[in-house]
């Protein structure tokens, strides 16, 4: 069969990464990675993009398969015609204008979080099952319900939220209700700014920082990381009581991590699946690790005929 190819480029809040991808294999070329500028104005971050796109290139043995598309991986909600609807993260005007223009080839965008339980259904962790719930725990906090190899988009394209939304329960003595929003304490950013909010000091790698403190027995770390586990989990768990699926996949940098958080949220999920039958269901990492964002995004440049 000969080769077909698309570029797959994943903007994440805190890193770009772009390589090219054989689109039935799923081979993966080298990745270009580079630091999302994400305090720059939106023009200069789509330079950014656009520079890493024009920098890969096609392996020697592609000879005349053509180059299909380029897909862009976005941390923001991504309509069912393809068209970026939010800047939580940061704005990207003209983004595939500018990008087929750069590259003379079809470009598409699509939600961070379906892109890589899309890569998963297809080539990772996900291809053995029927369906499966898929988790990007990093920075941020989203997902994706996964239905006989295909990510579930909903009716408008949105379907991606579990911890973003304001919560509410009562106050210890009952007098009032106290609202949070989850992502602001379980994901990556919002492990940094509790700590920082609780007196700690400025983590230099961030939760790399945060997991090694705790391992060496810093309580305030240690309290961190299991209030985010904590709430983390019961969401999982929750989504698992509503959906019942086969399988759960974690991807991203918390979602693929091995120390004390990893720990503490898989026994934060099991603890409140209802139904205890249900509780020893499969909680594996992402078979593509990282690379499944800039691989599904390539799948979703370039989708079947």
């Amino acid at each position: 069969m000969k080769p077909s190819y698309a570029i797959g480029v994943d903007v994440g809040a805190t890193k770009i990464a772009a390589a090219w991808v054989e689109l039935s294999t799923g081979q993966l070329g080298p990745v270009l990675r580079i630091p999302t500028r994400r305090d720059a104005p939106g023009e200069e971050i789509v330079a950014d993009i656009i520079s890493l796109a024009l920098a890969i290139e096609l392996p020697d043995n592609s000879g005349s398969a053509p180059l299909l598309g380029a897909g862009v991986a976005v941390p923001e909600l991504v309509d069912l015609h393809g068209t970026i609807r939010s800047q939580w993260n940061f704005p990207l005007p003209h983004l595939l204008d500018r990008l087929e223009a750069a590259l003379s080839v079809p470009a598409r965008a699509e939600s961070d979080v379906r892109v890589a339980a899309l890569a998963e259904a297809r080539f990772g962790a996900g291809c053995d099952c029927d369906n499966f719930v898929y988790f990007s725990l990093g920075s941020g906090m989203s997902y994706t319900l996964c239905l006989n190899g295909k990510p579930y988009s909903g009716s408008h394209g949105f379907a991606i939220h579990f911890a973003s939304s304001e919560l509410a329960v009562p106050a210890q003595d009952r007098s009032a209700l106290v609202a949070a929003i989850p992502e602001d304490y379980a994901s990556g950013l919002g492990m940094v700014r509790l700590w920082q909010e609780r007196g700690g000091f400025p983590l230099a790698q961030g939760i790399h920082t945060l997991e090694a403190l705790a391992a060496q027995g810093n309580a305030c770390a240690q309290n961190v990381i299991a209030d985010a586990a904590g709430m983390g989990g019961r969401l999982i768990a929750q989504i698992v009581n509503m959906l019942d699926p086969e399988k759960i996949i974690l991807g991203g940098g918390l979602g693929c991590s091995t120390g004390t958080y990893r720990t503490g949220l898989e026994t934060e999920i099991r603890a409140h699946i209802w139904e205890q039958s249900c509780t020893n269901i499969p909680l594996v990492m992402a078979g593509l690790d990282e690379n499944a964002g800039v691989i599904g995004a390539a799948l979703a440049a370039a989708p079947p005929g």
